[in-house]
């Protein structure tokens, strides 16, 4: 070998070698200046809150990974539920949970390797890799909440998801994610303006009442909550000390109390970023409106517009349900229901098929019941006809008779705008009965 072809074996991985650097180099000088990585780097308050969302993906798929509501046995099985909007999803099931298969098991074992990356990429503050990282989370999540099941969600999840959006893709971070916070706030006060929380007989329909609390003062409770919500809130990104604290104790105590009712799952989604944004003595977050801020502001927008779907809905939503889910739907009033049907088979045979609800906070969907009896429908080729009564009472209020069927097969659901076969009051649905006191928040 002569020493020009010598020169040429060294060079050319050495030439690789720096080509490679270089790509990689520049892949991430655009990665950081896309995503804004920068501000994060530079950003205490946001590392915090990268920690404390993470700790809501590990409890999320903690809870995910113990149940089996998306998995090929729940869809055989007919004990699945899919969103209005894509109400096939159990036929894209692929998962398996014990004791039929470990699908499931690997997939979240997986994810929690992945958390555990995390965590070290965050200590060696690689905030590259950890962005990208939790990015994988993200994306599995979102799937499941809006699209995989409607069983996976909960304003918690929203939450989560609102605000790993913001941190990850959203320039202006730190403004965004204080101003997402007092936003939802305030939204979650719209579904509270009802009968239910203005004269508070969601509690006082409850045989144990709201905690702490006699009756008599429960008014007064809820409508301080719907206040403090909607004026209250925004003190949080005051400038004046003496306001923001008072706002700040508020909303510490709301949500130690709230989860003697909705334990420690809700505080896990908010108090952590609650003491992380607003806890540190306050400093000026200036506010963001050059032509980078325009999609942080869309996506503001974006959260009302998805706030007032139901709002577009003929009818109350709060007794016909449509539209819900798309939205904060916290407890915003006290649901009983009880859904009977019978199934008539072509030969002549018959079965009743009864469910009522047992918790004040079960929201007595009708699409939740069209949506099983659907399932049969589909799967039995025995069944002739299916007849429906679904009766529903709001607050300790008369039990309506909203649906009344002979066919329920032959009823679609329609997502975004009011289904007929749900009775409004102007269809003068009939009155069955008045309910009992709940016994359970849950």
């Amino acid at each position: 070998m002569n020493e020009r072809e010598n020169h040429s074996v060294v060079e050319t991985p050495l030439r690789n070698q720096i080509f490679t650097s270089l790509w990689e180099q520049k892949f991430l000088t655009l990665y950081r200046k896309f995503f804004s990585i920068s501000e994060i780097e530079t950003t205490p308050l946001l590392q915090w809150s990268f920690g404390a969302l993470l700790l809501t993906y590990f409890v999320t798929f903690y809870y995910y990974s113990q149940t089996g509501f998306a998995t090929t046995e729940a869809y055989l099985q007919n004990n699945f539920m899919c969103w209005p909007h894509w109400q096939t999803c159990g036929e894209y099931y692929f998962l398996s949970n014990l004791p039929y298969g470990y699908s499931q098991g690997i997939l979240y074992v997986f994810l929690f390797f992945v958390i555990l990356l995390i965590v070290g990429t965050i200590w060696k503050k690689d905030w590259v890799l950890a962005h990208l990282l939790l990015s994988i989370l993200f994306f599995w999540k979102f799937f499941v909440v809006f699209f995989y099941t409607s069983m996976g969600g909960g304003n918690f999840n929203y939450y989560d998801i609102i605000f790993t959006i913001i941190l990850l893709w959203l320039p202006y971070k730190l403004f965004f994610l204080k101003l997402s916070f007092v936003l939802l706030y305030f939204l979650a006060a719209t579904i509270k303006i009802h009968e239910g929380w203005i004269l508070g007989t969601y509690f006082t329909q409850l045989k144990t009442g709201l905690p702490i609390f006699p009756d008599w003062l429960t008014p007064l409770f809820t409508n301080a909550v719907i206040f403090m919500q909607i004026i209250g809130a925004w003190f949080l990104l005051s400038s004046k000390m003496v306001l923001q604290r008072l706002s700040l104790f508020y909303f510490i105590s709301f949500h130690l109390f709230s989860g003697i009712i909705v334990f420690y799952r809700y505080m896990i989604s908010t108090l952590p970023l609650l003491l992380i944004l607003f806890g540190p003595r306050y400093t000026h977050t200036p506010v963001p409106l050059d032509k980078k801020s325009i999609i942080g502001w869309l996506f503001m927008l974006l959260l009302f517009c998805f706030q007032f779907i139901p709002l577009t809905i003929e009818g109350d939503q709060k007794m016909t349900m449509e539209g819900n889910q798309y939205g904060l739907y916290m407890f915003e009033a006290n649901h009983q229901c009880i859904t009977q049907s019978t199934i008539y088979e072509k030969n002549g045979e018959s079965r009743q098929l009864y469910r009522e609800s047992f918790s004040a906070r079960e929201r007595c969907d009708p699409y939740r019941s069209w949506f099983r009896i659907q399932q049969l429908c589909k799967r039995d080729s025995n069944i002739a006809t299916i007849t429906w009564q679904f009766d529903h009472s709001i607050n300790g209020g008369a039990f309506h008779r909203i649906v009344d069927t002979n066919n329920a097969c032959a009823l679609d659901y329609k997502p975004f705008t009011h289904n007929e076969w749900i009775k409004l009051p102007k269809n003068n649905p009939e009155i069955i009965g008045y309910p009992v006191k709940n016994v359970y928040y849950y």
